[in-house]
């Protein structure tokens, strides 16, 4: 059994192949091709069915993982953000980088990341990207919110992005430059507009396959573009042993520092898919308005107190990640009578 390490770059790819059964000073043989299919391929075709890859995960973890795949017998794909510390000696380069994760392959101990499908892969590159559109608009509506503060403006109806707060602002004259400059926002805002219909086309297309992404709508206040990424982004919910790892996978757990008998609990994590955690924040505000269950677990952690609003509504987007994973876990609907208040 040969052990391959690959430390994959854009232009080139360093491979150590590591042959525990070899003389000391022949365990390790080091050599860099390109990052092309077919060199990869005549690097490993050698070894097919009777070594263990490892690489680091990035934007070509999938291509990579189509190719090696048919030719490994073991494909393990590494968490550079958990390597251990003790590897950390101040040298690194590629040849470095490569035997070191090989050693580590062949100690098992990996720190390792879920890959999933292609098709998964793609469907959380479409969640992404509606969130980076979805930021984009914000920028230029606040953008045509400055030029109405620097003329102390303001919209005569509740918003300015309703139709007829639109049709205020198209009917705004304040001279001829800010005239064009709020056409040319506003355009932006339309475009943006039918850029979003689109993808969220795309993503209902997807959802309506996804059995699981309807069940997780049966909570009150949770809405198509938050299950849908929980059910993405957790891919496969059996990989999880219980509701902390999965709450953790999301980066919704508080950080841990414990030492002498002490133990301090800090900020969450924010590990894991950010995409996630803004959709749940943003599904708990309308959550504890729709759902007297979690309404009542808000008040619990607010205590009443306003500055106690924010951990409150983090504490209810965990709450929310724990009944979507039961729900998950056991294919049943929302049932008010299963959530507890504590």
């Amino acid at each position: 059994m040969k052990y391959i390490g690959m430390d994959v770059h854009a232009v080139s790819t360093t491979f150590c192949i590591f042959d525990p059964d070899a003389p000391p000073r022949r365990q390790y043989q080091t050599l860099t091709r390109p990052t092309e299919r077919a060199a990869l391929e005549a690097v490993l075709e050698p070894y097919a069915g009777a070594c263990a890859v490892v690489y680091e995960v990035g934007p070509q973890a999938q291509w990579l993982a189509a190719i090696i795949r048919p030719l490994a017998k073991t494909m393990v794909v590494a968490n550079p953000s958990r390597m251990p510390w003790l590897f950390r000696d101040g040298r690194k380069n590629d040849q470095i980088d490569a035997r070191k994760l090989v050693t580590l392959l062949y100690l098992q101990q990996v720190p390792t990341v879920h890959l999933p499908s292609a098709e998964v892969s793609a469907w959380r590159a479409l969640i992404n990207n509606r969130r980076t559109i979805v930021r984009r608009r914000t920028m230029v509506k606040n953008q045509l919110r400055g030029v109405l503060r620097a003329y102390a403006l303001r919209c005569p109806e509740k918003s300015c992005w309703t139709h007829r707060g639109r049709r205020w602002l198209e009917t705004l004259d304040i001279d001829p430059a800010r005239n064009f400059l709020m056409r040319q926002l506003l355009d932006e805002v339309d475009y943006h507009d039918i850029q979003l219909k689109r993808i969220e086309q795309e993503l209902a297309r997807i959802a309506a396959q996804q059995p699981a992404v309807a069940l997780l709508q049966s909570i009150p206040g949770v809405g198509p573009r938050t299950a849908e990424a929980i059910v993405a982004f957790a891919d496969d919910v059996r990989r999880f042993g219980n509701r902390k790892q999965f709450a953790s996978y999301f980066g919704m757990v508080p950080k841990l520092d414990a030492s002498g008998g002490r133990e301090r609990l800090g900020h969450i994590t924010k590990r894991g898919p950010s995409v996630v955690r803004w959709l749940l924040g943003e599904s708990a505000h309308i959550v504890i308005r729709r759902n007297p269950q979690l309404r009542a677990y808000f008040e619990q952690v607010r205590r009443g107190d306003k500055q106690r609003t924010r951990k409150a509504i983090i504490a209810t987007a965990r709450k929310l990640l724990s009944i979507a994973f039961a729900m998950m876990r056991a294919g049943r609907p929302y049932d008010p009578a299963r959530v507890r208040a504590a």
